[in-house]
């Protein structure tokens, strides 16, 4: 019989959580594991980037009784819940209907096969370089070579590969690059240090969730700056990632992958 603790094997398998407690030691924050314990069975299993209402609603519909997300279910402590309350509220629901929630965050970050690493993949990449080393092996950030393609050709690719429309682009269009430097999710404060310290030369940076004053700086470096959703940054290498969890799990759980395509 197929169950949370065999999953949770078969997830690690990927993404061990030592390299979430790695990314804590380093100065991160992540609550990555098993958030909700309904039961041990497990026949169904729903991915989903984020724990929400219509993930549960669809989860129940399905009959699948474990989701497994990427971003933590509960990220921070909370003092209380509530059914309309948009953080605890999915929560709620899922313990409501005896659903298991497992979150794979940091963890999968930075796996040799994880989401940083197909950003990279998707936006070009046949190989990389980790930027930050946690252990000597695993890392944020990835530096990598492309074909020679102007900026805004390799925007265009960009906008096809991850399925959204919602790119925005500081730089010279008509500029010939070769190299990208990519971070998957929220990469401001590293994709700056990367650049300062002079852990990269390439001519553009691609991450999510830049302020103003990340982009100005980038921009006076004399990099060009592509800034994705946040949601199409990670969602790829997620779905990359259930489709690695269910080849492995085979016929033993029915497994679906759930899109929310309001966030691309």
């Amino acid at each position: 019989m197929f169950n949370l603790t065999k999953l949770k094997a078969v997830l690690e398998e990927i993404a061990p959580l030592e390299l979430s407690k790695k990314m804590i030691e380093q100065g991160g924050y992540d609550n990555s594991g098993i958030i909700v314990n309904s039961h041990e069975y497990v026949g169904g299993v729903m991915f989903a980037l984020d724990l929400t209402e219509q993930v549960v609603a669809k989860a129940k519909r399905l009959k699948c009784d474990t989701i497994v997300t990427h971003h933590p279910a509960i990220y921070r402590p909370i003092s209380s819940l509530g059914v309309d309350d948009v953080v605890s509220a999915p929560v709620l629901r899922a313990v409501e209907n005896k659903i298991n929630v497992i979150s794979m965050h940091l963890n999968l970050d930075v796996a040799d096969f994880g989401i940083d690493h197909y950003l990279a993949q998707g936006l070009g990449a046949k190989s990389s370089r980790i930027l930050s080393l946690i252990d000597g092996v695993h890392g944020y950030g990835r530096e990598f070579a492309i074909d020679n393609i102007r900026l805004d050709g390799f925007v265009a690719n960009v906008k096809r590969t991850f399925g959204t429309k919602k790119v925005i682009c500081y730089g010279n269009k008509n500029a010939v690059i070769d190299k990208v430097a990519s971070f998957c999710g929220a990469g401001a404060d590293n994709a700056l240090s990367a650049v300062k310290s002079g852990e990269t030369d390439a001519q553009v940076i691609v991450t999510s969730d830049l302020p103003h004053h990340v982009i100005s700086n980038l921009v006076c470096l004399g990099k060009s700056v592509v800034i994705l959703t946040h949601f199409a940054s990670e969602n790829y290498g997620f779905k990359k990632f259930y489709e690695s969890v269910s080849e492995k799990i085979g016929s033993l759980a029915y497994t679906c992958f759930f899109e929310d395509k309001r966030l691309f």
